[in-house]
């Protein structure tokens, strides 16, 4: 988890996007406040000397020095500014949502990812015992044959289930590496062989207890939801700047500096300018476009809300969703484990049958078969129950997001 928060590519981006429209928060935030600028300049400059529109007592070499300071202030009347910048800020906090939903797929995304390698792990584990054992049958019923004691049928039998059991073992020789490809991918590594493994899948421990409600605070926590709810926001501030302007604009300005042709006397009361005034702008025909930028805010707020909506219902469904495949992944674990353990009784009457004549071969490989696909099963329904897990923990927001949240800002680029 922590490799995947420290590297992972897709978080990065998320991470920098944030920078991003923080950044326009500020810039669009900075006009809150009145602009001071300030220039100044010392020229000296020299005209033909022969120049004969100079009097003779003025020499041809002249120098100007300037200073000034301006400001200007746009007054808000009409909320333009403020709204704006509240829509910025609004953008900014969905992008920390974003990154945090990011966060919490990435991390989710990890362990189902791990979850599924240890689990094909165990499957060619049990795969490659399985065909060490058709080995050993199929050079058994060979001997046999060869003895006289049974057909060719029993040889070509034992061969089928022995080739079935090389088929299962290199498909799951090729899923391992595959997945072990896609686990390096979100740990933000070169995709490789030989993933470093720990606990195996039997290991792994279960909650005991998972939640029995869906209170509405769990939902509160998670980030897709509070995205949407700032997206929101955004819009309906945009409605606030689509408003203003249909109002004048209006801005004051003022100036105050020194000009001179002598340093000397630069700052003197008499090489003072300044100047103060106001001034506004209204648009008085536009063809619509203001009557229209302020129609499209609006449907995008209300396009906003049923989103909105959307998300919290598909929250809630999310919910109830895994609430019940973490009771029904485990109640078919315990099905499937019981089902194996009657089919390995099963398996050891058929050989006990076939070894005193009561039964043919083909019974025997049937039981084996049956034994093989329902353990494969076993091992699947015993991921099934960690992915129900994670999949609830991400239904209610994870709860450790801001957490990982925050440890990944600190050590990342987008601190």
């Amino acid at each position: 988890m922590q490799m995947a928060l420290d590297h992972n590519k897709d978080l990065k981006v998320a991470m920098w996007r944030v920078n991003e429209y923080l950044a326009q928060y500020q810039i669009v935030r900075s006009g809150l406040f009145p602009q001071v600028s300030a220039n100044g300049s010392a020229l000296k400059e020299q005209v033909p000397i022969d120049a004969n529109f100079l009097p003779i007592t003025i020499s041809p070499i002249t120098a100007d020095y300037h200073l000034e300071l301006s400001l200007a202030y746009e007054i808000d009347f009409w909320g333009k500014v403020r709204n704006q910048t509240s829509a910025a800020y609004s953008e900014y906090l969905a992008q920390v949502e974003n990154r945090r939903t990011v966060i919490l797929t990435l991390v989710g995304s990890v362990a189902q990812s791990y979850i599924t390698l240890r689990q094909l792990d165990a499957q060619l584990l049990l795969s490659k015992g399985i065909l060490e054992s058709r080995k050993e049958a199929l050079q058994i019923a060979i001997d046999r044959f060869e003895g006289g004691l049974t057909s060719k049928i029993e040889v070509d039998q034992s061969q089928s289930v022995y080739e079935e059991a090389v088929a299962t073992v290199e498909n799951l020789e090729k899923l391992v590496p595959q997945q072990e490809n896609l686990l390096c991918v979100l740990l933000g590594e070169v995709p490789h062989n030989g993933v470093k493994r720990g606990k195996t899948l039997g290991e792994f421990v279960l909650a005991e207890s998972v939640p029995t409600g869906q209170p509405a605070d769990l939902l509160t926590r998670r980030p897709d939801i509070l995205q949407a709810e700032n997206n929101l926001k955004a819009a309906n501030a945009n409605i606030g700047v689509a408003r203003a302007a249909f109002f004048p604009q209006m801005n004051l300005s003022a100036l105050y500096g020194v000009d001179n042709l002598q340093l000397s006397r630069l700052f003197k009361k008499a090489s003072e300018l300044w100047e103060i005034g106001g001034s506004f702008a209204q648009q008085i025909f536009t063809g619509g476009a203001l009557v229209g930028q302020l129609r499209l805010s609006k449907a995008q707020k209300q396009e906003l809300i049923f989103q909105y909506e959307q998300t919290i219902l598909t929250a809630l469904r999310e919910v109830n969703d895994s609430l019940i495949g973490t009771k029904q992944t485990k109640k078919v674990y315990q099905a499937d484990a019981k089902q194996v353990a009657a089919l390995k009784d099963y398996l050891k009457l058929a050989w006990y049958r076939y070894y005193e004549g009561q039964t043919d071969y083909l019974t025997v490989l049937d039981a084996e078969r049956e034994v093989f696909s329902v353990e494969l099963n076993m091992i699947g329904a015993q991921a099934d129950q960690f992915f129900a897990l994670i999949n609830l923990y991400k239904s209610l927001g994870g709860g450790w997001v801001l957490e990982a949240d925050g440890v990944a800002m600190k050590y990342g680029d987008g601190s």
